[in-house]
């Protein structure tokens, strides 16, 4: 396998390395007819043409080692041949500018899409290929990272400074800068001074969280049936039983919604906790674990960063609304309909 990690320790040296390894990409493309000197120098590569069923179209590549949004952008279209960009890795919010705009795109993994008069190619990493730019997050939706992302979804329109978000998630200064400056290459935040920023596409972070999130592989899930009144009544005996036993809870999902914007009345409760329910507690509450359906879900996060990133609304501490949100999609019992109707709703993700 192809695997390497670019550094911007020296924009020459990244940017032959860049071109090199294209060319090698070139060269061997399985599918794909390249036309280009490969006995020019190894250092420049200005031109190269597409031979298509007997048609050729020229290119005219620019290398990008991390591409941002608004250098996208800014980028002039002036060139007699199409723009080609190249970089190691693509990410899915610049491929997708990439299409919405018409700018062909390619990476070092073989993920192309190439758009032309008559022409348009759309193709998938090739196999045995993993290169990406070593300063890129590899996925900003887990662990720490997650964390970030989920402190600046409490607040739409808030300003943000990156001190503020160490103290408020403990990560490290140094992921906390790391993880901003993705957002803001991205677009999904911007600058508004040299210290502050906002964020620009809270929605389209959010529908990015969506989309990578694995609910199961995050969370272990213990179910509960019994005796049950009614889950807001269920909701307010455990909100009771955390408090008197300091264990960390967030109400999430149906119950969550309910409380934050009601749509459809919960049938289950559901809830994040640090750690479950000793069997004395379960007595009381007149519940017994089952191995499925059950009107109480317990959920032991593999972060805790999302039992100290909450909200009191009712006298129940509640998980973020990004995080109900999230936690409703692919769900059963209407979950994504009560997310839709939480994110339709003038309050959500505002303080």
């Amino acid at each position: 396998m192809n695997t390497q990690s670019f550094s911007k320790s020296s924009s020459i040296r990244y940017e032959t390395e860049l071109i090199f390894q294209f060319r090698e990409l070139l060269a061997e493309d399985p599918d794909l007819c390249w036309i280009f000197d490969k006995d020019a120098n190894s250092h420049r590569l200005d031109h190269l043409t597409l031979e298509l069923d007997g048609i050729r179209i020229p290119f005219h590549p620019i290398f990008k080692l991390k591409p941002s949004l608004p250098w996208l952008e800014a980028l002039p279209h002036e060139q007699t041949a199409a723009t080609l960009l190249v970089t190691p890795g693509l990410t899915s919010r610049v491929l997708d500018y990439c299409r919405q705009h018409g700018i062909s795109a390619i990476d070092l993994n073989g993920r192309t899409w190439l758009r032309a008069k008559g022409v348009l190619i759309d193709r998938k990493a090739l196999p045995g290929r993993s290169f990406r730019y070593e300063l890129e997050p590899r996925n900003i939706f887990v662990g720490l990272s997650a964390r970030i992302v989920r402190a600046l979804l409490t607040d739409l329109d808030g300003v943000w400074k990156q001190g503020n978000l160490v103290q408020r998630t403990q990560a490290s200064s140094g992921l906390v800068s790391r993880i901003v400056n993705h957002l803001i290459s991205q677009g999904f935040a911007e600058k508004i001074s040299a210290r502050e920023f906002r964020l620009r596409d809270p929605w389209g972070l959010l529908e990015a969280w969506a989309a990578a999130d694995q609910f199961a592989k995050r969370t272990r899930t213990t179910l509960y049936t019994g005796l049950i009144s009614s889950p807001l009544d269920l909701a307010h005996r455990l909100q009771d039983w955390a408090r008197r036993e300091s264990v960390s809870i967030a109400f999430t999902q149906w119950i969550a919604a309910w409380v934050r914007h009601p749509f459809t009345e919960p049938a289950v409760c559901s809830a994040y906790v640090l750690r479950l329910p000793e069997s004395a507690t379960l007595d009381s509450l007149g519940l017994r674990q089952v191995s499925e359906g059950g009107k109480l879900w317990l959920h032991v996060p593999d972060d805790k960063g999302i039992v100290t990133e909450t909200q009191l609304r009712d006298d129940l501490t509640l998980a973020t609304d990004a995080q109900i949100y999230l936690d409703l999609q692919r769900t059963g019992l209407r979950g994504p309909d009560a997310a839709a109707a939480l994110r339709q709703w003038e309050g959500f993700c505002r303080p």
